[in-house]
């Protein structure tokens, strides 16, 4: 077994945040406060954010692209945060089914121009996160800190300039499932060698900006 994890730094390209909403939450700078449908996605990512469970039911069937965004016409993402929930690509998905997910699962999604009506090409799933692992040494850590007032909880920053071996775990880290997500660490998936290693040999690993991690003995 391998004493390297690797976490998902994909939010330090900018390009890997799509100005997503769900159908019916309409393509304006201030939406009503009274939507509905607002309402619920904002509250939805509210629960990720605090790792409270998600019902698939809750997970809206179709996203489409506000106009201002133009990023429906880039080349296509294996994996991007689609209005604040993880999205992968199938290919992504394949690599994922093939090991230990543990409790985080694939969900389909429909995403859509910005017309609400042309689906963009190819299958898409949400990645949702079940598996938390508390194993993060924020103190022999660098290239973190704190997130807002939350002086527990960390966010990698592009700023920070975080490189390989950056980051520490505790060697509990290592049992379980192949992918999961630390509580210290805001929005940031995490993955086993193997995993990370599948993914490379799948071609998809570079939207997934894999920063290795160090792992130490307790």
């Amino acid at each position: 077994m391998s004493d390297v994890v690797w976490l998902s730094n994909m939010h330090r390209n900018p390009s890997t945040t799509y100005g997503y909403r769900p159908v019916g939450f309409p393509d304006v700078p201030r939406p009503p406060r009274d939507n509905e449908i607002g309402i619920a996605f904002d509250a939805l990512i509210e629960r990720q954010e605090s790792h409270l469970p998600i019902e698939d039911h809750a997970l809206p069937k179709q996203l489409y692209a506000v106009k201002r965004w133009a990023g429906h016409k880039r080349p296509k993402r294996d994996i991007l945060s689609a209005g604040g929930l993880l999205v992968v690509s199938s290919a992504s998905a394949d690599v994922l089914r093939a090991h230990n997910m543990g409790a985080s699962r694939l969900v389909p999604v429909n995403l859509l121009h910005p017309d609400q009506k042309t689906e963009l090409a190819g299958d898409w799933f949400y990645l949702v996160l079940g598996d938390g692992k508390p194993c993060f040494k924020g103190e022999l850590s660098r290239g973190v800190r704190p997130l807002g007032r939350k002086k527990e909880v960390f966010m990698v920053r592009n700023a920070d300039h975080v490189s390989d071996g950056d980051l520490v775990f505790s060697k509990t880290v290592l049992a379980g499932p192949d992918i999961w997500f630390d509580p210290a660490i805001f929005f940031a998936p995490i993955l086993s060698d193997r995993l990370a290693t599948a993914l490379k040999a799948a071609k998809v690993a570079k939207d997934w900006d894999l920063l290795r991690c160090r792992v130490i003995s307790d």
